[in-house]
């Protein structure tokens, strides 16, 4: 069964799983995004891409277990010299999805665990889902090996620093004008 699909540029825009008539067992599919795909999202901190989303569906009889292997580089701006910085991708997220009405626990809340599709649903996006993972997969802080930042923009960070050290010294010390108050207070 072939997945429905967008193409752009020969990369895939959508990642969508058809959902109507998967037989039970395992079925496989490939998507290619690159780009287009991240652009689609707003605010994304990705700028470019070519990551390779293999999707292994094995259909139940009222879910489906969906584990997808991404692999592949990602484009980023570097925190430190604000040049690209390519990252590697490899992971190996998964998603349960039922079929039916949200079942709320005891507490009150939904299992976060688990999506739940009407039963009427004829397709599955994997959009968000393979998006936020492949987000969360990169470092907190984004930076080039020691030595492969810009020299230039290096060079101009610490033109800034020492620039902004020598006129306002008292930036390390914010509490030393406190302290000169309580001991005027005092006399």
């Amino acid at each position: 069964m072939q997945p429905n699909f967008s193409e752009m540029d020969g990369l895939y825009q959508h990642i969508v799983i058809p959902v109507r008539g998967l037989p039970l067992g395992e079925s496989a599919f490939r998507f290619e995004i690159g780009g287009e795909f991240f652009q689609a999202f707003e605010n994304s901190q990705i700028k470019d891409a070519d990551c390779s989303v293999k999707v292994s569906v094995i259909r139940h009889q009222t879910l489906l277990d969906v584990v997808c292997e991404i692999g592949g580089f990602v484009v980023v701006e570097c925190d430190r010299c604000l040049e690209d910085l390519t990252m590697k991708v490899d992971i190996e997220p998964h998603l349960t999805v039922g079929f039916g009405t949200v079942d709320i626990d005891e507490t009150g809340e939904v299992d976060d665990d688990v999506l739940v599709i009407d039963r009427s649903e004829s397709e599955l996006s994997l959009d968000q889902f393979v998006y936020d993972y492949i987000c969360l997969s990169l470092p907190l802080v984004k930076v080039h090996p020691e030595g492969k930042c810009n020299p230039e923009m290096l060079r101009y960070i610490s033109e800034a620093e020492v620039d902004a050290g020598a006129e306002d010294t008292d930036l390390s010390r914010p509490f030393e004008g406190l302290k000169d108050l309580l001991e005027n207070k005092n006399n």
